[in-house]
């Protein structure tokens, strides 16, 4: 007998990230029965660098409509990028939602330096401009503050789309917690910064991210021909969505990485004393609010800018890797905003590579010892997991296996982890629903020259690092 599977109930995910917004239909499985994707745009226009949150709106509404013809949808769940916060009052946003990596004028990151709380208390580094959303809001009540005094609720990222579609304002741990100095990971409480700022009046209650908020708003359900039924649950923070999945799914202990326009190291088994502010590392909170350490660079932007030149071809040879390791052509950070060597203008050593091939392999060789760095900092050991888009980069993933201490290295070919976290979320509590993971090892690649390289890399980074403090 032929099962129809767009007759069952389906979970509806937004999965709305820095490079991409995507729409999925899930099954209550986890099986992607669906997708259609859009690309993130910001707009560069008054009052600041802005999130389009009106393209996406429009473009959900409509693809929406589209999936609601051919599958029956029950749930629909959010899951964003983090550091990303709505300020919503009379129904409206009161000033459009911060792009985090707009400039905030200096004299507002000074005034914020006054009153940032210590590593101690948040697990939130001291990131460039945008990138706490302490200080976003900061600068908005100060430099804005007809505006935000407007506002009823500060919502996060997550809960603005599901409060847009459910009509009800709700708090989230995980994106409240993402590198925000709002948050005390270890009280599991708001930080001395919302009491002292005042803005604890406006967070909503804190509801756990599986929990259904409320049906689709009726206007939503007309517009889409979504049932009226359907119920819109709190949303999560993307890259604790994905962690999630093998939250419930992975029996053995295990690190995390999760790769997209961020690379996120996840060390779930690293006392949070031996955090390094100064390294990008930080403690996130779990959706059970438990504090999640972590660190993380934006490889995803960087590998994009280091790979501009290169055509169409993506492919990478192992004669490439062994040609840039032999050359010792080298690739020191950074290329982007933050990451374990915060600071540091990215610069070339070494002779040039000329071919498509010899380009990709060595900007993926960089990332991978940005991702041995990273991992070394947070101590990651038993299994890693691989997620995310880095997964069809082989090269990456060997790399990477090679170059950490972790006792066995997959990747999992569930292309979507986040958005299959964040659909699992309505059945969270169900413990008769297996978790899909799909994990293959992965192959090491034994070189010995590969860790003379290493070596080198982390001398020069040292002396890069030297020369900066002068």
């Amino acid at each position: 007998m032929t099962i129809d599977i767009n007759s069952n109930p389906a979970t509806l995910v937004l999965d709305v990230g820095k490079t991409n917004v995507k729409l999925l239909v899930m099954s209550k499985t986890g099986h992607v029965l669906d997708d259609v994707r859009l690309d993130s745009q910001s707009l560069d226009a008054p009052p600041y660098p802005h999130l389009d949150t009106e393209r996406v709106w429009r473009w959900l509404l409509e693809t929406a409509s589209g999936f609601a013809k051919k599958y029956t949808i029950d749930a629909i769940v959010p899951t964003t990028h983090g550091c990303a916060a709505a300020l919503v009052g009379a129904g409206e946003l009161v000033l459009p939602i911060l792009d985090y990596e707009a400039e905030i004028p200096e004299d507002s990151l000074e005034a914020f330096r006054a009153v940032t709380p210590t590593f101690e208390e948040t697990q939130s580094p001291d990131l460039p401009g945008g990138l706490s959303l302490g200080r976003q809001l900061f600068w908005l009540q100060r430099d804005f503050p007809d505006e935000f005094a407007r506002a009823e609720w500060v919502l996060t990222y997550p809960q603005y789309w599901a409060w847009r579609l459910s009509g009800v304002a709700a708090s989230e741990v995980t994106s409240i917690s993402c590198h925000s100095h709002l948050w005390r990971p270890q009280d599991r409480s708001f930080s001395k910064l919302v009491k002292e700022q005042g803005w604890h009046r406006l967070f909503p209650p804190i509801r756990p991210a599986y929990d259904a908020l409320a049906p689709i708003l009726t206007q939503v359900a007309q517009a889409t021909g979504i049932s009226p039924e359907c119920k819109i649950y709190n949303g999560i923070h993307d890259a604790n969505a994905a962690y999630s999945l093998f939250l419930r799914g992975y029996t053995e202990p295990f690190s995390l990485l999760s790769t997209g326009t961020w690379v996120v190291l996840i060390n779930p088994n690293l006392p949070i004393a031996r955090l390094n502010e100064h390294r990008d590392t930080m403690a996130l909170a779990d959706l059970n609010g438990k504090p999640v350490p972590m660190g993380r660079f934006m490889g995803g932007r960087e590998f994009e800018i280091l790979s501009a030149d290169v055509g169409t071809t993506k492919e990478i040879s192992e004669a490439d890797v062994r040609s840039v390791i032999a050359k010792r052509s080298f690739l020191l950070p950074s290329f982007a905003a933050g990451g374990p060597y915060m600071g540091h203008r990215g610069s070339e050593i070494g002779p040039q590579v000329s071919t498509s091939g010899e380009i990709l392999a060595r900007a993926t060789l960089y990332l991978a010892m940005m991702t041995m760095t990273s991992a070394r900092i947070l101590e990651m050991d038993g299994d890693l997991i691989i997620t995310g888009g880095f997964v069809n980069n082989p090269w990456y993933c060997r790399l990477v296996a090679t170059l950490t201490r972790c006792r066995r290295c997959f990747v999992d070919h569930q292309s979507e982890s986040t958005a299959l976290g964040a659909g699992m979320l309505p059945v969270w509590n169900d413990d008769d629903i297996r978790w899909l993971l799909d994990l293959t090892p992965v192959e090491k690649f034994h070189d010995t020259d590969l860790f003379q390289y290493a070596e080198e890399w982390q001398q020069l980074t040292n002396l890069q690092a030297a020369d900066g403090a002068k």
